[in-house]
Parts: structure tokens; sequence; C-alpha cells
């Protein structure tokens, strides 16, 4: 079919005005741009124009002579000149203004005395040399002396006083370093004057011009202008069969990404589909493809179904094809079998995705046409990616190309000198991270694992050349972490076409290729090539790749950009370029090894490993201003005031890891199994403390943490809050009626860890298969279909599941700890959720647990702590010391108007040893005290009784069997 070349221009250029204003909106830069440095005229009066190039249409030029006259005429500068009665040449400068924007031109005039003006002063060449053109004003005649390897093109006509365009050819170098040459145009005398009958020497007219060429050890890439991107063809009007107010149809083509359409909320199940979506463009054209952008937050309404038709009238609408987007929150390009000439097109969405799936919604829809004017990459190089040249290509096959881009890479590669590394890249593909964020119930991992190692500027024309897609969708991100107040996460998706993308990037950044599989095995989807033969090198570090082994310090020290990306095997880090230099110095290695083994260590913890279901992304994590740290869908973020604990290998081994773990325990935690209402926050730090204490051997925060006077660690004030006070595990309450203490709420759910790990060995670093207790539930929870169950169903199917699994009927444990306790209230975790337990539902689930026919455990459960797990293991007996005593202690806690006073006493045990915890009851058996002691189990244990010891209390030292030994108190 014969392209309607005519119109499709005509589309483009309307475009170009129209978007550019739009972008012009989005980035409130205004551009100024002219192409000279000066502007000459003869003696003469006259006039010349000027091209302008600017998104501003009201622009302004002003001379500061009166004998020149500038005026603006539409996107032209048109100047004119008096005539010149002066002997000397006179100059005048015209200023141009535009939204701030300032731009200055030079103008001058010839006398009537001999001169020479040239337009430009100095050129500077590539390494493959090309034209070069100049103009020459003058009132005499000239002669032109080139260096060696510059020569004429065409030859100059004999001159009066009018200006004279020369121009030359600059040879290809092949010298590694810079030459530079001038260009000197000199006056050519008639003949010798004469004063009063004497000779006199007359000294002629001259002026040069600089020409400096690049050598070959020093790349330059071009600036694309004679790269042609795919036209976007520009949507003029649109019509939505639904749709919410301010959310109407235009939103989906107004070059606005986070704008949004979306369908009326108020659809009820009867109408919810279809929903029409109609595009119409100005006039009847080609089109080769389309691209539909979901909402980047949020997921209702992202197209899942969808009819596409075309029509060449808007009117009669013919069925194009049916596509199944997925429902997927990445860019989607749908390319044609053929050219569709079209004024409008229309979708017909048959079903969307999200909590609600009867809406529809689309960020932006964009339609484009091939350029038919590209380069042919085929002249010289192997394949789209022009990265490598055809066998037998010579430097005169290199000399004939058309394109000084392109002739520009050919010539370096030539010659042995392009700057592959980081520029020439295979991309593999990875599986969308949705995937097994679904099969697993936990966030989503990274959707950047493939940096490039390029950085780009805002307005900057990106060329990237890809070779075979083989098919597949691919595109890029642009990520800008510099966002104050903000997380920069994400950025910008652009789409990629096979062969030649010229992109006009909206905001600078980093470059991140995104080529994900639809399933999470795909042989089909074999590395693609992929050539960014412009933009800046940055560079990255990447553990797992051979050439950059041994080279951290050399790769940050080339950095040029703000940040810097660092590869490991299972995570991913962007952080400041300067917090690497400071922070972390020459052990980038050693600091991406921590990262990976906090990441690595927390999916074997969660069994996937051992059910061979390893992540196969990498978990991200990048820097942000904005809050402290966090974790979401598709990474983690720090703010960088944590750079100088979490960048420091030496710290990050200690306390420091606490932080990383948690956020990275989030994107972990398995939900809801292991995260009903109330427990977000508590048992993602079953990794917390896994990565402190096992992996990394550091004090556990349960144990060392003061929690003042009374409660001398974690563990003893959950023992009081919960198991003394009776009180439901998600209604915590401690003696100052401070509510959801998460480290204190974490007690039990480590203590099963402590126990079934640490004291018996079922857990990964003790089992050969990696697997173990934790494991084992964390698989059962990712198997459990939870639909239709409560929160307070699913946290006691918690405890079915950790009997079944531990093979001993943990309800004694359960209920002490208040899982078996009814509650009903509302509770607020990162919004407001209903957690409700009745006597019912609890003796069902004695009657599930009973049923299994287990064995109870033969120990205190509820009292194991990080100290004492080894008298778990060992079972020893309690050896008696020396009687207590207790003395008056006066202490307050809380403050202001909370504050309450309390005198009390403190106990002191001596010598006893083999003791988990204290218990003081008083007469009737009723708990006014559990402690670990202060120094549990050291040769004396001191902790203090808030109401004073009183006639009928009772000590008791407790083993780790639950044997009760009763202390005689003095």
């Amino acid at each position: 079919m014969k392209r309607n070349i005519y119109s499709l221009l005509i589309i483009a250029f309307l475009s170009y005005w129209l978007t550019a204003c739009s972008d012009k909106d989005r980035s409130q830069e205004a551009s100024l741009d002219i192409d000279k440095e000066s502007v000459d005229f003869s003696s003469d009066s006259g006039s010349q124009r000027i091209t302008v190039t600017t998104n501003i249409d009201n622009w302004t030029a002003k001379a500061d002579k009166s004998w020149c006259h500038p005026s603006a005429e539409g996107k032209a500068l048109r100047i004119d000149v008096d005539e010149s009665e002066e002997r000397y040449v006179r100059q005048a400068t015209v200023t141009l203004t535009a939204s701030g924007q300032i731009r200055k031109l030079t103008v001058r005039q010839l006398g009537y005395e001999a001169s020479i003006l040239v337009d430009k002063s100095a050129f500077k060449i590539g390494v493959a040399g090309g034209e070069i053109r100049f103009a020459v004003t003058s009132n005499v005649n000239v002669a032109i002396s080139l260096p060696e390897w510059i020569t004429s093109k065409a030859a100059p006509r004999s001159p009066a006083t009018v200006t004279t365009t020369y121009s030359y050819m600059v040879e290809a170098t092949k010298t590694d370093n810079q030459r530079q040459g001038s260009i000197e145009i000199t006056e050519i005398l008639a003949g010798s004057s004469t004063k009063d009958g004497q000779s006199e020497e007359v000294t002629p007219k001259s002026t040069s011009i600089s020409v400096i060429q690049k050598g070959l050890n020093e790349f330059a890439e071009g600036s694309g202008e004679d790269v042609n991107g795919d036209i976007k063809i520009k949507v003029t009007s649109g019509t939505a069969s639904s749709f919410q107010p301010g959310s109407n149809i235009e939103k989906s083509f107004d070059e606005d990404y986070s704008t949004l359409y979306h369908s009326n909320w108020n659809n009820t199940a009867s109408n919810y589909f279809p929903i029409t979506l109609t595009y119409n463009f100005g006039a009847l054209t080609d089109v080769d493809y389309l691209v539909y952008h979901p909402r980047s937050n949020g997921n209702n309404g992202r197209f899942k179904e969808v009819e596409i038709d075309y029509s060449a009238d808007g009117l009669t609408f013919t069925k194009l094809l049916d596509k199944d987007f997925q429902g997927s929150n990445h860019a989607s390009k749908v390319t044609f079998d053929r050219s569709v000439q079209a004024k409008s097109f229309r979708f017909i969405i048959k079903s969307g995705s999200g909590d609600r799936q009867g809406f529809a919604s689309c960020a932006e829809m964009e339609f484009f046409a091939k350029n038919p004017a590209n380069f042919d990459y085929s002249t010289l190089f192997t394949d789209g990616s022009c990265s490598e040249l055809k066998a037998g290509i010579t430097d005169d096959d290199i000399a004939r190309c058309e394109y000084p881009f392109f002739k520009n890479i050919a010539y370096y590669m030539m010659r042995g000198k392009y700057p592959s590394e980081f520029r020439i890249n295979e991309f593999k593909a990875y599986p969308d991270p949705d995937i097994q964020a679904s099969t697993h119930k936990t966030y989503p991992y990274s959707l950047l694992d493939n940096p490039t190692g390029i950085a780009v500027k805002a307005g900057e024309n990106l060329i990237v050349l890809v070779g075979d897609t083989h098919g597949y969708d691919i595109g890029l991100r642009i990520q800008n972490l510099d966002a104050p107040n903000e997380d920069g996460f994400g950025g910008t998706a652009y789409l990629l076409n096979q062969g030649i993308n010229k992109l006009t990037i909206n905001e600078q950044g980093l470059v991140y290729v995104t080529y994900l599989t639809k399933t999470l095995d795909d042989p089909n989807a074999t590395p693609i090539k992929i050539h960014f033969a412009s933009g800046t090198v940055n560079g990255y570090f990447d553990l797992q790749n051979p050439a950059h082994t041994g080279r951290w310090t050399e790769l940050l020290g080339k950095a040029t950009n703000r940040y810097f990306d660092v590869l490991g095997k299972y995570t991913h880090l962007t952080f400041e370029t300067n917090d690497f230099r400071t922070y972390t110095g020459s052990d980038g290695e050693e600091l991406i090894n921590i990262f990976d083994q906090i990441d690595y260590n927390e999916q074997v913890m969660l069994g996937l490993e051992k059910e061979n279901k390893m992540f196969r992304n990498r978990l991200y994590l990048n820097v942000m201003y904005k809050a402290y740290m966090y974790a979401t869908s598709y990474h983690t973020a720090y703010n960088r005031i944590v750079m100088k604990d979490i960048c420091n290998p030496a710290k990050l081994k200690t306390s420091s890891c606490w932080g990383p773990a948690h956020e990275m325990g989030h994107c972990n935690q398995i939900r809801p199994g292991v995260m009903w209402a109330g427990t977000t926050e508590v048992t993602t730090n079953i990794m917390s403390e896994y990565i402190q204490t096992v992996i990394f051997g550091q004090p556990s925060r349960l144990q060392v943490e003061d929690m003042g006077i009374v409660y001398r660690n974690r563990y003893s004030k959950a023992w009081n809050a919960i198991i003394a006070a009776g009180s439901p595990h998600s209604d915590f309450r401690d003696i100052e009626n401070h509510a959801d203490d998460v480290f204190c709420k974490l007690v039990p759910f480590w203590q099963l860890e402590l126990y079934f790990g640490k004291a018996l060995g079922r857990t990964p670093l003790k089992q050969a298969d990696r697997g173990g207790f934790y494991p084992s539930v964390y698989e059962y929870a990712r198997n459990k279909n939870y639909s239709g169950m409560s929160n307070g169903d699913i946290q006691l199917d918690f405890v079915y599941a950790c009997s079944k699994i531990s093979g001993m009927n943990l309800l004694d444990f359960f209920s002490k700890w208040g899982f078996l306790t009814p509650v009903n209230k509302e509770v607020d975790d990162y919004g407001i959720k209903q957690m409700t337990v009745t006597p019912s539902m609890i003796e069902a689930l004695k009657q599930r647990v009973n049923a299994l026919g287990l064995p109870t455990p033969d120990v205190a459960l509820e009292y194991i702590s990080d100290n004492t797990s080894e008298l778990y293991r060992t079972k020893a007996e309690i050896i008696r010391g020396g009687n207590a005593t207790h003395s008056p202690r006066t202490f307050t806690v809380g403050s202001g108007k909370n504050t309450v006073t309390y005198h009390g006493e403190t106990i002191t045990i001596p010598d006893w040893k083999n003791v988990v915890t204290y218990e003081v009851k008083d007469g009737t058996g009723k708990f006014i005290l559990i402690s670990s002691g202060e120094n549990a189990p050291s040769p004396t244990d001191t902790f203090t009784i808030p109401t004073g010891w009183k006639n009928g209390f009772k000590l008791y030292a407790v083993s780790a069997t639950g044997k009760r030994v009763e202390v005689p108190v003095n």
C-alpha cells in the first residue's frame, strides 16, 4: 500500500509543535537557540533571515546600535541594516529573549576600508572527518590556504563586496591524538601602491579559522541530528462510552503520563463491560504500531481483553486484532502485521484488572508510523544494533555514508577504538516480578535488573540501536532519584523498537532496560544486543560479571553521575556515588556480598531454596530523601542519612544490618498467612532477628535492649503485658498502657525459631536440605488458600500450621501468648482492620489441633529467650543459690501528665543457676511479675517489683522444663 507521506509529514509537523508545547508545560523549561555566531553584511543596506529554534511563541529581538534593525518573524529572525558610510567595520549585538532565556548574536558590517569577515571562527571535527562550511564577507579578493588534511570541495567564485560560502572536506584521521590547523584567508593585492612617487609596501588583510579534529583516543558520540526516530501521530480528539468526571479520555492523550483516563466509578455489574474508547487523528494516515501505557499507581482498570478496530473515515470500523494486555502494569506495544491507513482507532475493552474488575483506565495511548527516511544499517553493520561492522567494509565504504552519526561510529569501530563497554551489551530476560509475587504471596522484586551504565540529561536525544528482539516487548526506564522530599524510584518508561530508536528524554537520570517475560521460564527469551550510541557513560559494578572483578575502585572512580548502580547475585543497590566513595571506600565487593547474604538467607528462611523457588529477580534498594526507610512493591528505600551505616561494610555486619533486613523482610513477608492484621511490623522482624543473630552473630535486640527499671528487656516486657495480664496478642498493653510494641509482639514468633531451630536444629543452617521449621511454615502459607478467611481465622490457622509442622501440640504455648484469647477490635495497621477471635472459633481450632494427636512440648516454651536457648537443648536442672532479699526503690515512668511514680522494691537473687525466668505471684496464684532478671543467667539476678514486696507473695525460679522452685525471700 502506498504511504500517505504528505499527510503523515504534516501530522508529524503539527504533532511536533503541539507536543513541544505540552512538554514545555510539564518541564516548565523554555528553549531558545540560533544556529549562527555572527551575521555579516556588505557596506550597502541589506537584509538577512536567521532560523530560530524555540518552543515559545512570544520572543523579542533588540539591537544595541541604531543602524541595525532586528525583528521576530515567526520562527525566524530578520535583520535589516542601513547603508554604511563609515571607514571601518562596525559591529552591533542583537539580543534575543524568551521566557528568561537570552541569546546574543553579533552583526558586522563592512566599511570602505579593505576588510575580511568570516562567520565562524573555529570548527571541531570528529575522527571520521566531514564537510565544513563558512561564509566570507569581504570587499577585496581573497585567497584560501588550507592544511594538507583539509581539501577543497567546491571552487570559490570571484568575490566582490559580497558574502561567499566556501566548502571543504576534512579527511578522516588515523592518529590517536587530536590535530589542529588553520584556514588562512588572505587579501590578494593587485600591485604596489605609491606615495609621492615612491613605492609603498602594503600589508594584505587576513584572518584565520581554527580547525580542531579529535583523535581516535577521545571518543565523542554524535548529537543525532541526522538520526530519524519514528513519527508519533497526534490524537486530536476522542470519546469514551464511560468516564469519570475529571478523568475523561483526553487525559489519555495529553502527553502527561501522570494523568489518567478512568471509566465511571459508579458503573454497576450489569454495565461494567464492554467499555469503548475511540481516538481520532486530524487526517487519514499510516499507522504501524501503538503503545498502551497503563496507570503507574494503583491497579484498577488496567486493560486485559481488548478488541482493537480501525476506521479510514472515522465512522465505519473494521476489526484489526484481539489483544490480551493481561492487566500488566508495564507499557505494551502492539505492532501490526502491515501498515494500517486510519483516521480513527477504537478499543472495545472487555475486561480489566484490580480489586474492582469492572473498570478501565489508561495513562496514555500513543500511535506511531515508522520513518521511511531512516539510515539503512545493513550498508555498514551486521544487525540493527550497529554494534559490529560487516565483513569487508572499507574506509571508502564508510566515507560514502551520508549519515555523519553512523559514519562516526563505523570509523571508530574500523580503527578498533570504539568505547563499547557499557555502550554495547547483551541484556538477558527476567520474568515479570509480579509472577513470583503472586505465587510467593510477597511484594514483587525488582523491575530494574538490567542497568545500562548510561546516564542522560533532560531534553537530550538518546539514540538506542536494538538488535533482534525475538518478538518481545522491550523498553527503557529513565530513573532520576534526585527528588527532594519524594522517592524518584521507577522513572519514566519508553518502549524500544528493533533497529533505530531516537528518544527525546523528558527527565535526567540513569537508564535501565526492561526485558520482562510473561512466564517464569521462557526458553525463547534469548539475550538482546542493545547499543547506546549516545548518552554519557556512568558505568556500574556487577559482582557476577567477570569483566568487573577487581575493578570496583576503577569503575566507581570513573562514574560521572550522582548515582551509581551496584549489582550482586540477589540484590541491587542504587545509592549516591559519593556515599560509596566516602563510606564504602575500596570495599565495594564486600558491601554487596553482605547485602546478598541478607537477602539470600531471608529467602532460605522462607524455604525458597529447599523448594527450588528462589526469586529470579533481584531485590532492589535505592536512596531517597523523604522518610527514614520503607519497603513497597519493586523496591526498598533508604534515606541518605543512613548511608554512613549501610554503605559501611564494617557497620552493616553489626547492628546496622537490622534496618535493611527489616525492609527486605517486608518484601519477603507472606501475605496473609504470616502477616495478618496487627502483624505487618511484627513478623517482618522474624527475618531481622534471624539475620542479626544467626547470620551475623550479633546480640539479639529482644534480649539486650533496656526497657527500664521494671522490664529489663523485651522478653520481660512481653511476658508481663500478655502472659501475666492474660491479654490478646493483638491488644498489647504494658504498665504504662502503651499499645502495640511490635518488638514485644515478636517474642512468641522468635521463640519458635529459638526452640525448633536453635535448640532442636530444625533451621536452614543446620539442615542439609536447607529446610526447617519456619521454611515449612512459610511453604504452608504459600500454598494455603485464605479466601474468605478473616484476620482472626488466619491467626488461628497459623497456630494449627505451627502445631502440624512442629509435630507438637502448641495450644498451650499460643494460649499463653494470647493467640487464643477472645478479642473483637479494630486494629490500625496501615489502615483500619477488624480483628475478631470468638470462643467458638477458639474451640473449633482446639478440636482441629487435638485431632492431630500430637504430644505437648516437654519444656516451658513460652519462656525461652536468646540467653537461655542452650538450657532448652540440654534441659539442665536448676542449681539453687542463696535466699533472695528485697529493698525499697522509688522510680517514675512516663512523662508530663502521664508520669506515674512507683514505690517498689528491688529483688536480689544470688547464685541461682540454669534459671530461664522468675515468676512473682500473690497468695491466689495471680502473676505479679515475670522477669528474666537483669543479667540472667548470671550468678546474681535483680529486678524491681513496682507494687513492692507484700505478704503472701512468692518467688519462683523456672527451669527450661517448666519445673518451678520456690526461692526464699528474706
